[in-house]
């Protein structure tokens, strides 16, 4: 099913809980306010197919202020003195009673040694269920520092200088503190004590109650009612979402789907659709369009990839059975390799992604993808070029039998444990 927007909300306001937490460092107060106040331009309802069949919904706000942020931080090599969901391992904490302080997962990039940056992966590997903790913002000390944590040595014995200036949280209306959240953010940010200084909590307030009203109306009608409406709502008008980075973006961002699965199409073909009312490039964005007819033309037609062993290629092939493109098996492991590289991306990952809930957006020639896993929405952030291969991948992985999936995992050099 694709994923659908709304924009309802009008008034909000920005303000931080002073009370209980400190207040912004000086001269952060203007970039992290500029990214709140395009989030809340975003379109607020997405519909979020979960695991077990279910159906709810998602506020994209969160997402699109990761988004703005993660991309400033790919375009300054991660030097950058705002980190957005770092991962945090909470072992150390809970081990220790809380003398160790929770220690951030880090690239798979060996080579950089104790420069790598964080874990663009939110599952990286080694996290333990109910010990891993993703706060919105860390502000870092030293921008030329990758290291955004306190602790004094990470998970490869590497040693750091506490990075760590402010941890900061931004609830959204109708955002709520989970279960032990709290908690762990005060004893990532500091240790005992320390946090009511080293914390920020950044409350937007819903002044209308429009959100709310908004949730409230969507959360009371059916899956298929919801879908209805809010593609009712999108033939209107076709949803734009403001992000900004370090200067303004002359077109806002886009949020569109991508793959419906086969089991969603009827057949195990990728269809020339990104909508689920099945009206083909009529709702794409005239720059997604434009980008796709130069990268990724194939996406257009409908057909499937077939793996073509006696010439190691993997072919789109439309319904009538003629070729239209082609990757050789080497083209698509150097481009898997290139995605690794750049997000920490695994393969078991690569297969939990609903690729028929994808929305992207173009930006200063990086592709902003925001996914859903297991009824999370993720951020992933890469360069125009690999995006074309991802999506070759992600059909083959949403659309092929298991077999030819498994192959996939061999030919691009995935271990047999994560195919």
């Amino acid at each position: 099913m694709a994923s659908t927007m709304e924009t309802v909300a009008t008034c909000t306001t920005v303000k931080e809980d002073r009370k209980t937490y400190a207040e912004l460092p000086p001269g952060t107060k203007g970039y992290l306010q500029e990214k709140i106040e395009y989030a809340l331009k975003a379109p607020d309802i997405v519909n979020i197919k979960l695991p077990d069949g279910s159906h709810t919904i998602s506020m994209l706000k969160q997402i699109v202020m990761t988004a703005a942020i993660r991309i400033d931080e790919t375009l300054h090599d991660f030097r950058w003195q705002y980190k957005s969901e770092v991962s945090f391992d909470m072992w150390p904490d809970f081990t220790s009673r809380g003398t160790e302080a929770p220690i951030p997962f880090l690239s798979t990039a060996t080579e950089d040694g104790s420069g790598r940056r964080h874990s663009l992966n939110p599952f990286p590997k080694g996290f333990r269920p109910g010990l891993l903790r993703r706060p919105d913002v860390i502000v870092v000390r030293n921008s030329a520092d990758r290291w955004s944590g306190r602790s004094r040595i990470d998970h490869y014995g590497n040693a750091h200088v506490d990075n760590s200036l402010r941890l900061v949280e931004v609830k959204f209306p109708g955002d709520a503190w989970g279960s032990g959240q709290e908690r762990a953010y005060q004893k990532i940010s500091g240790a005992p004590g320390e946090y009511k200084y080293r914390m920020t909590v950044i409350d937007v307030s819903d002044c209308n109650g429009d959100l709310e009203k908004a949730r409230q109306q969507t959360l009371a009608i059916s899956p298929d009612e919801r879908q209805a409406e809010l593609r009712y709502k999108r033939r209107e008008r076709q949803l734009r979402a403001p992000i900004r980075t370090i200067e303004p973006i002359p077109e806002p961002a886009w949020y569109e789907a991508w793959i419906r699965t086969a089991e969603e199409a009827g057949e195990a073909t990728v269809a020339a659709v990104w909508d689920a009312v099945n009206t083909g490039a009529h709702y794409l964005s005239t720059e997604m369009e434009a980008w796709l007819q130069q990268h990724a033309s194939w996406a257009l037609t409908t057909g499937k990839w077939v793996a073509d062993k006696a010439t190691a290629t993997w072919q789109w092939v439309d319904e009538s059975g003629r070729e239209i493109f082609r990757y050789t098996t080497a083209q698509l492991k150097a481009g898997w390799d290139a995605i690794v590289r750049t997000t920490d991306m695994t393969w078991e990952l690569m297969k939990q992604i609903n690729w028929s809930q994808i929305g992207t957006s173009i930006i200063k020639g990086l592709v902003f993808v925001a996914a859903v896993v297991a009824g999370t929405v993720i951020v992933i952030v890469l360069a125009e070029t690999l995006i074309a291969v991802l999506l070759a991948i992600a059909a083959i992985v949403a659309t092929a039998a298991t077999e030819t999936v498994a192959a996939l995992a061999i030919a691009l050099g995935a271990t047999a444990a994560a195919a």
